[in-house]
């Protein structure tokens, strides 16, 4: 933490002319000096709190929005077309339920069923600076059972037969999917996601899992409402995660928090501006520019591109690498980690331009480079803003499980990418007539593909 510190602080020479650059401390006024102490610890605040700001804002509008579930799952079907924009990068081979379990006052419990079929399940519980902390589940294989997830703050006992997931923070975040094969396999995928419950340990000992949920949620004090000036924004949104998910003894027992504290944070009273000086508050304005611009870098650097594909790693437990934390907070909020759902995308083609309706695309597996994965590979095509892109033939992703895919004599998969309907549609993806993305979903990637040894082929166009 203090090497950081410093190396902030000494880039800030670089960063204002004429400030640090100086013979000696003498050359700064108190003022100078001021505005500098909080431009250095701006920028090491705006990186370490940054997740609070994603998930405050994700939180609000999921909740005003119905999406997310208070302590119990707002449970979806699997999205198929483009007129069903939940939520950007949608996918339509599971179900899914979104959940926030507000652990202040008490734990939360995750109930997860038996069931009597092989299928793909994991719900992946986070904690509010966007890391995961636990997958019921995933690559694992079936883990049925009672969880509880209890807050920083909680010192009661374990309930027998139940397993603990401790949060660092007051609140958690609770995504559960459940793998669906179409149309024909809803009500098999349906009846486990029915069985997948989130709710509050005093209502299940009260009422086991026969309860009901309720119709309202008191969810106002999770909806953030600006106090702050613009140029000190973020700050105002960190100090309002601060005093919602940590618990109230990290003012006394928590560096970070500490350190913010310099800067008019704190869990007891947010983000006190108005008790901070002109030249503080010039020093913040500027660290929330220069905190933006690293964030930016560090995402934009943060993937491996081969073949046209970016990879990125780091999704879900980034730690105390604040910069990387934040990036992927900012860019790719509630991440799973890499060896149970990885995500590369691409917008170009092998000669790396960009991809068009206008031509023909394939994106071709040798027999021994078909995705190695424990679960599933998936295709799915976007438009710019991420969601699925409507077409006649209702197809919006491809893949390992998809009914009719066919494998070609020497054991090779072609997939046909094109807004034109090709005589044969088995391993058709349909495109739209202007541009589009596609992102390859890796279900249970194996160690080839983590130690980077396997890298997906590139999307060629076809002449």
């Amino acid at each position: 933490m203090k090497k950081t510190i410093i190396a902030i602080v000494l880039a800030t020479s670089f960063l204002v002319p004429g400030a640090l650059a100086q013979t000696g401390p003498s050359q700064l006024s108190a003022e100078q000096a001021r505005e500098e102490k909080a431009y250095a610890a701006g920028v090491q605040v705006a990186l370490w709190g940054r997740p609070f700001v994603d998930s405050a804002n994700t939180l609000g509008a999921g909740l005003k929005a119905g999406a997310v579930g208070l302590n119990y799952f707002r449970k979806f079907p699997n999205v198929k077309t483009a007129a069903d924009r939940f939520v950007n990068t949608p996918n339509n081979v599971s179900l899914d339920g979104y959940g926030a379990a507000d652990l202040t006052n008490e734990p939360v419990v995750v109930s997860i069923p038996a069931i009597n079929e092989k299928r793909w399940y994991i719900v992946q519980v986070g904690n509010y600076y966007d890391q995961v902390i636990y997958n019921i589940g995933g690559s694992k294989g079936p883990e049925p059972g009672l969880f509880v997830i209890t807050g920083p703050d909680y010192s009661g006992p374990v309930p027998s037969g139940m397993k603990q997931i401790k949060s660092s923070t007051r609140l958690a975040v609770v995504a559960s999917r459940v793998f669906v094969k179409g149309e024909a396999d809803l009500p098999g995928a349906r009846a486990v996601q029915q069985g997948i419950e989130l709710l509050p340990l005093s209502v299940f000992q009260e009422h086991g899992l026969k309860f009901e949920v309720p119709k309202q949620y008191d969810y106002a004090r999770f909806v953030y409402s600006p106090t702050a000036p613009e140029p000190l924004r973020v700050f105002d949104l960190i100090g309002f995660g601060m005093k919602g998910y940590l618990s109230p003894y990290a003012d006394f027992t928590e560096p970070d928090v500490g350190a913010a504290q310099q800067i008019g944070l704190s869990v007891a009273k947010g983000f006190d501006w108005q008790s901070l000086d002109e030249p503080t508050k010039r020093g913040l304005a500027r660290a929330a520019v220069t905190a933006q611009a690293i964030i930016e870098d560090t995402f934009a650097n943060s993937a491996e591109v081969v073949n046209g594909w970016r990879y990125q790693m780091n999704g879900g437990r980034a730690g105390f690498n604040y910069a990387m934390r934040a990036a992927f907070a900012a860019k790719s909020t509630g991440a799973n980690v890499a060896e149970e759902v990885l995500y590369p995308n691409t917008r170009v083609d092998d000669k790396g331009a960009p991809f068009s309706g206008a031509n023909k695309y394939i994106l071709h597996f040798d027999k021994d480079q078909i995705p190695p994965v424990s679960v599933f590979w998936n295709l799915n095509l976007f438009d710019d803003a991420q969601f699925f892109i409507e077409n006649d033939f209702k197809r919006y992703s491809i893949g390992s499980t998809t009914d009719g895919l066919k494998t070609n004599p020497d054991g090779s998969i072609t997939i046909l990418i094109q807004n034109e309907r090709p005589p044969d549609t088995s391993n058709w993806l349909p495109a739209p007539k202007d541009a589009f993305n596609l992102t390859m979903r890796l279900y249970g990637a194996q160690t080839p593909i983590l130690n980077g040894s396997y890298r997906l082929p590139a999307v060629k166009r076809v002449q």
